[in-house]
């Protein structure tokens, strides 16, 4: 069982048998209370 599980979109598929996915996430400033979305791209094997 993994630990999360993260949901987000592809962004790329030219590989063979990878698809390159983007997982954004909304995180609040500690100072300014303002939100903004920090992002990464994960390898996922087909």
């Amino acid at each position: 069982m993994p630990k999360r599980v993260l949901t987000g979109r592809v962004v790329s598929d030219k590989l063979d048998k990878t698809v390159i996915v983007l997982v954004e996430c909304r995180i609040m400033h500690s100072l300014y209370k303002k939100f903004f979305r920090r992002s990464n791209k994960y390898a996922a094997h087909d």
